[in-house]
């Protein structure tokens, strides 16, 4: 039998018929590189069967199923607006939970507080706004006086290094102006540069 005609993954899987497994046994035995080969081929059926079996799915899933779409709580808790109507319910909350816990109990004997009058409630909250006012106006002019003050300091900063700029530049044309200018006066004369005539 030719040895193109053994079918050696036949033979590997247990579908050769007897005559074709005799001559595939004897050419794995003659021949080395034939049995390493054989040898990868059954690893290989022997990884491929130690993979265990599932079922194929119907259908794939794409990102736009409803089943990649994140629950209500999930889209509650990741916006802004949401943790922030929380805070706010919280806080609401715990204020009214407060207010009704930590009422004043009303003692026997003992004078109740004369109450405030509405005028002086409104005097006592406009001072605390006034005062308020003021403060945040003094911060904010010290802030924008340091400001202008670092703008001003730059501006004179580069001012000055552009003024010396020009300054440097202004000189080193007066001086090429001045070469020129002996240079001509010295061809007009007549005389040579360098000594000769």
């Amino acid at each position: 039998m030719d040895h193109s005609e053994i079918d050696l993954n036949a033979y590997a899987l247990g579908e050769a018929t007897p005559a074709e497994r005799v001559a595939a046994a004897a050419y794995l035995a003659s021949n080395p590189e034939a049995r390493e080969e054989f040898q990868r081929l059954q690893f290989a059926l022997t990884a491929l069967g130690s993979v265990r079996e599932e079922e194929i799915p119907r259908r794939i899933a794409f990102v736009s199923d409803p089943v990649f779409e994140p629950s209500v709580w999930q889209r509650f808790w990741s916006s802004t607006s949401g943790l922030a109507f929380a805070g706010a319910s919280l806080l609401a909350i715990s204020i009214t939970t407060h207010g009704f816990l930590m009422r004043p109990a009303a003692v026997q004997g003992v004078p109740q507080i004369a109450s405030i009058s509405q005028a002086e409630v409104d005097a006592a909250v406009q001072k605390a706004v006034n005062q308020a006012v003021q403060a945040v106006e003094a911060r904010t002019e010290v802030r924008l006086r340091n400001e202008v003050s670092l703008a001003v300091g730059a501006t004179e900063k580069r001012f000055t290094q552009e003024i010396q700029l020009m300054s440097a530049t202004m000189q080193e044309n007066e001086t090429i102006m001045r070469k020129r200018l002996n240079l001509m006066y010295v061809t007009n004369a007549g005389l040579s540069v360098g000594g000769r005539e």
